[in-house]
């Protein structure tokens, strides 16, 4: 009796369809950049990029370096400009 039973629940599970999936690809996530930016006159560091900075501060804004780490443009910044905040002109 009992293998009438796991016949019969081999015969259930091969009968359920298979659903088909999509195959995605998994993509790498890219690391944050985080870029000097001449915006408004003044030294900005900020992860938004360039078509961003000129949304948010209009069409006065023109970049210069670009980091993985937000301590590295800091010290960009920093050695080139004077540091965040610092006057600047593009």
């Amino acid at each position: 009796m009992r293998t009438r039973h796991v016949v019969m629940l081999a015969l259930s599970v091969l009968s359920i369809p298979a659903v088909s999936m999509p195959v995605q690809k998994a993509r790498a996530l890219e690391p944050e950049k985080y870029t000097v930016y001449c915006a408004n006159d003044h030294i900005e560091v900020s992860f938004w990029d360039l078509d961003q900075m000129k949304v948010r501060n209009g069409s006065d804004v023109c970049q210069f370096q670009s980091y993985t780490s937000y301590s590295s443009a800091l010290n960009f910044a920093q050695k080139n400009f004077g540091g965040e905040g610092a006057s600047c002109s593009c």
